[in-house]
């Protein structure tokens, strides 16, 4: 049966979903009106409201559907790969996607710390959720490089995880001045060779840690 003329398009939650982040990414929380997801949507109140109570519940929806993404994709071959290559390309995937034009727009989790910190206390804790999900995926791969004897153990894994965390945060605000990828990849170089094993300086580190311990 096909819809008459001026009917409302018909609702996909999905698409909505997808549409209600892009408007929220590219303006704010704040700066976003309902009318404004109406109108990119081409859904009615009506519809809208059907499945979520207000604003605020479209937004926190959206935020959880991009953190969910973002933490599927990251851990989907590490299993697959050493823990050099598991490194080599999450790094190598921050610094392609920064210096895209997609990567213009920045890390949508890092804009709602940014707006809605301090004060929103759900929010905080879906951001700590999502930064201790890419912490904690980094020190697995460096702890199984640290037990195949591919990355220094000299310091601790979580040490190292959350230095590179910073680091790949810090490249996705970067990425909104759209930088050389050239210079990103140096960068990324640069991060994989100092938790790389060094044997000499390692075993010797090690020794000392024993003989004082």
């Amino acid at each position: 049966m096909k819809s008459s003329a001026g009917r409302p398009r018909e609702f996909d939650p999905q698409n909505f979903l997808n549409t209600a982040l892009e408007c929220f990414w590219q303006k704010g929380y704040r700066a976003t009106s309902m009318a404004d997801l109406m109108k990119a949507s081409g859904l009615a109140s009506a519809s809208i409201y059907k499945l979520y109570p207000d604003k605020r519940a479209i937004y926190l929806a959206a935020l959880h559907q991009y953190m969910d993404e973002g933490v599927a994709r990251g851990a989907k071959h590490d299993v697959e790969l050493s823990p050099e290559a598991a490194l080599r390309e999450t790094l190598e995937f921050v610094a392609l996607f920064s210096s895209s034009p997609d990567g213009e727009k920045g890390c949508f989790t890092i804009a709602a710390a940014s707006e809605l910190l301090p004060g929103d206390e759900e929010v905080k804790r879906k951001v700590h959720h999502k930064f201790t999900s890419i912490i904690n995926r980094l020190e697995r791969i460096l702890s199984k490089g640290q037990t195949q004897q591919v990355f220094r153990r000299d310091e601790s894994a979580r040490v190292m995880a959350l230095s590179i965390f910073m680091m790949l945060e810090g490249m996705r605000v970067y990425g909104k001045i759209q930088p050389d990828v050239e210079d990103l990849k140096r960068c990324n170089d640069f991060i994989v060779r100092s938790v790389l094993l060094n044997r000499n300086v390692d075993e010797k580190e090690l020794s000392l840690r024993h003989q004082h311990g």
